[in-house]
């Protein structure tokens, strides 16, 4: 098996195990586990490289980046009770 074949494995089954987790303890918002993804996703590949290295994945972690700050920012403006 291929290390970027591996890696992929791995990083999808960091996300199914936090997914699960979240439903046992009975979180419900969307937000939460979309979140969760992101911030797997961008610790896994800065972890282990090699998923940049075969592949260009810089407009992927614009949009995941641009995703995770839409979120972070609705939440704060919902705590504030801004909106």
């Amino acid at each position: 098996m291929k290390r970027t074949d591996l890696s992929v494995i791995l990083l999808t089954s960091l996300t199914i195990i936090s997914s699960i987790s979240l439903a046992l303890v009975g979180e419900s918002r969307p937000d939460v586990y979309l979140s969760m993804a992101i911030l797997i996703y961008f610790v896994y590949t800065s972890i282990d490289y090699s998923l940049r290295m075969k592949s260009s994945l810089k407009v992927v972690d614009i949009a995941l980046f641009t995703a995770f700050i839409v979120i972070v920012t609705i939440r704060v403006l919902m705590i504030l009770k801004i909106i």
